[in-house]
């Protein structure tokens, strides 16, 4: 479109045309994008900002330039001719005018395609912009032309008062600006989404409301309450789980804030946390419930107790090992009727902005997305505004980013209206500010500390014994022979691997660690469960894949040398429904041969040997726990990436890159482990690579080191760019066959 068909009548267009042939209109397109962006602001009083953040995020697409552009993506499409050499970039045009008008939009209008750039690049940007006679020639004409297509250029003065309430403090501007950017991310995804595939809309259904969700909860747990036979209702177990109930029920009625959730293992943490954050949710009209999970091997377990409770379409569940339709066999697929076929639609698309009332999810995608700076991935975070997060097994978050995570909870507490419950047995010391942590405020009990110790001393299930000696493999061997069933916990893949050695081929013997893709480890949980409950020989040697909230019960636990944390969890896997007639046994005992992970994780065992050295083994009292993470907090870095400091310089690409609940350099290999996964890679090698094909072949990923993948070159075939097929051994015990120099003492499996 050139300069003369732009003054004939024919307006600009955001778009080329959608398959019934009608173009995006650009004006259209500017006032949806800005009235969406406007109602997703509201919730952070920002609506003016947000308004005009969508007004002008596409001004750039009145230059002419880029109406030819447009004109030859059609004909390219549509007619065969040759696609235009090079792209329009647009989004320079809203920034610049934002940066003299709006400044706090300029970023985020920037960055809507390419993600928010660092303040410092964006000032050298527009600096580079005001220099160029050329380039402010366009401008002006683009200006121009917007202004006559009736696009205000002048905000409204209420915009300057929502600037002022944000204050100076650098971290809320920081935060603030993600949660912007993620409305207008979200408004523009969805408009073009509208104008693209207006059948897509549809599959983006309603959810059942918080409302409806309590009421559902509330009838299921009367059912549940009735079929509870009379003669174990008064049961220690079932009082403690009456009583959890009651407290989280009555703390919902509360104001928003921080929350501790302290419940031993067995005390019905899971279905009571559900019931605190749906009861919140309602008392206080909040939108949704977040609940996140550190482990993948537990978030499947959590997310199927709320679907029996709830119903399957009450609950998104979005992390990377979510079994998609894709991925099922033609028979798996054929059996899926109409219904289930528009809710597997519906969901995969709320999984792009969290539109549902509950998300179950990871810590890591939960924190991850808070500091990131791509649109996809802080699309979701306008949505996090006005809800019940709850962190399951918040012990587990990684002390080397603990300063920035607490940082932006205390923020979405107090500037978001969002309400966190830190859940776990073993509870870390996060609240209060010292010159070694700056913690959460005000953090409340759901349970009394009275209460809590009291149930901890009526659900403790295990006496805890530690040989006065360091054991070699072999004397563990030695010791686990004498044992029907029993679990070990080692720290690291090496580790276990050599114990696997030391035990031969013992009958019923099984492994767990990262070295086995997601769907082998899923049969082993259901094997060891099947023969433990039918009292048949089991010995399961594991890494910490195990130890946070995997429903298993072993008579025995042997656990390493570890963080105290985690040797209580690993508890919890032993005599954990209380049905034997004595305490089950757990055994700690300090490794002679193997090594120990460097870094946080040594630093925590070391903490755990001298607080054992000053206490009995009486590892069920929860004061316990205060006493060892105040004493971690001294000792290692609570920021090593130093995440702060850039945030305080508004570096959002930096912040993005540095903050890692998992460590980047991770190569994924596919193990063609069974025929869902070989059907599959057929398709890929027929068709070529798929976007879906990514999440489908999840379950069959088997994550390598650096160094690990440069060892294995022969072992690997790419067969679709950066796809890479495992050719070398995969064995039904251990796992991917690596070599034992290509494992080192490295805890990569503290997060799945």
């Amino acid at each position: 479109m050139d300069k003369e068909t732009m003054t004939s009548g024919i307006p600009a267009h955001a778009h080329t045309p959608n398959p019934s042939g009608t173009w995006h209109v650009l004006k259209d397109h500017l006032y949806s994008v800005a009235r969406a962006t406007q109602f997703f602001s509201m919730r952070i009083g920002t609506e003016q900002l947000g308004f005009y953040a969508g007004l002008w995020h596409d001004l750039g697409k009145y230059n002419p330039e880029f109406q030819s552009y447009l004109e030859q993506c059609h004909r390219a499409s549509t007619q065969g001719a040759p696609p235009p050499r090079r792209s329009q970039p647009h989004a320079i045009y809203g920034a610049v005018l934002a940066a003299h008008i709006c400044p706090p939009i300029a970023s985020l209008i920037y960055g809507h395609h390419s993600g928010i750039p660092s303040l410092a690049d964006l000032r050298n940007k527009l600096a580079e912009k005001r220099q160029d006679a050329s380039w402010q020639t366009v401008y002006q004409s683009v200006l121009q032309r917007a202004k006559q297509d009736g696009i205000p250029l002048e905000p409204s003065p209420e915009y300057r008062q929502e600037i002022e309430r944000l204050g100076r403090d650098p971290f809320r501007i920081e935060l603030f600006s993600r949660f912007l950017f993620s409305a207008l991310v979200d408004a523009d995804y969805l408009d073009t989404e509208a104008h693209f595939d207006p059948d897509k809309a549809q599959h983006r259904g309603t959810y059942p409301t918080i409302a409806t969700l309590w009421q559902s909860f509330l009838q299921e747990r009367q059912d549940f309450m009735n079929q509870v036979d009379p003669t174990t209702a008064q049961s220690s177990v079932n009082r403690v789980r009456a009583e959890v109930y009651q407290a989280c029920v009555d703390a919902a009625e509360r104001d928003p804030g921080v929350y501790r959730l302290a419940v031993p293992t067995g005390g019905g943490k899971t279905r009571s946390g559900l019931a605190f954050g749906l009861r919140h949710a309602l008392v206080h009209q909040m939108d949704r419930v977040i609940v996140a999970v550190p482990y993948t091997s537990i978030i499947e377990q959590t997310a199927e107790v709320y679907r029996q409770i709830l119903g399957a379409e009450a609950v998104l569940e979005h992390h990377s090992a979510v079994r998609d339709p894709v991925a099922l066999s033609q028979e798996q697929q054929d059996q899926l009727d109409e219904g289930a076929t528009r809710f597997q639609a519906q969901a995969r698309l709320a999984t792009q902005n969290w539109d549902a009332p509950l998300i179950v999810t990871t810590t890591v995608q939960l924190f991850e997305s808070l500091f990131a700076n791509r649109p996809g991935a802080c699309r979701k975070l306008h949505n996090i505004v006005n809800s019940v997060i709850i962190l399951d097994e918040v012990q587990t978050l990684p002390l080397g980013l603990l300063d920035p995570i607490l940082n932006v909870l205390k923020e979405l507490v107090q500037n978001y209206h969002v309400t966190v419950v830190l859940c776990t047995a073993t509870q870390p010391a996060l609240e209060g500010s010292s010159y070694y942590l700056r913690g959460l405020d005000h953090v409340q009990d759901m349970i009394s500390p009275d209460q809590a110790k009291a149930h901890f001393r009526q659900l403790n299930r295990v006496r805890f014994e530690m040989p006065p000696q360091p054991w070699s493999w072999s004397d563990l061997a030695t010791d686990l022979s004498e044992q029907h069933q029993a679990l070990v916990v080692l720290n690291t893949r090496k580790d276990a691997l050599a114990v696997l050695d030391a035990l031969g081929s013992q009958e019923g013997l099984f492994h767990l660690s990262t070295l086995l893709c997601g769907q082998h480890r899923r049969q082993v949980l259901a094997e060891v469960r099947q023969r433990l409950k039918a009292g048949d020989p089991c010995y399961l040697v594991s890494t910490q894949v195990v130890e946070a909230g995997v429903d298993l019960d072993f008579p025995v636990v042997y656990r390493a040398l570890g963080p105290l944390d985690r040797i209580v969890q690993a508890a919890g896997r032993c005599n954990r429904e209380g049905l034997q007639s004595d305490l089950g046994r757990v055994v700690i005992f300090e490794p002679v041969e193997g090594g120990m992970p460097r870094g946080d994780y040594g630093s925590a065992v070391a903490a755990t040997q001298q607080l054992l050295k000053h206490i009995k083994l009486n590892l069920s009292d929860p004061d316990l726990f205060q006493d060892y993470f105040q004493r971690l907090y001294q000792t290692v870095e609570l920021d090593k990436q130093g995440i702060q400091a850039l945030r305080q310089r508004q570096n959002y690409p930096e912040v993005a890159k540095r903050f890692r609940l998992i460590p980047e350099g991770s190569q994924p290999v596919v193990v063609n482990y069974d025929p869902a996964c070989e059907q599959i890679m057929r398709q890929i090698r027929r068709r070529g690579l798929f976007s879906g094909d990514h999440r489908a072949l999840q379950p069959y990923l088997v994550n390598l080191r650096p160094y690990e993948f440069r060892l294995s070159e022969g072992s690997r075939v790419e067969i679709a760019p950066n796809l890479w097929l495992w050719e070398g051994g995969y064995d039904p015990l251990k796992g991917i066959q690596l070599g034992s120099k290509s494992i080192d003492y490295d805890p990569i499996d503290l997060i799945l």
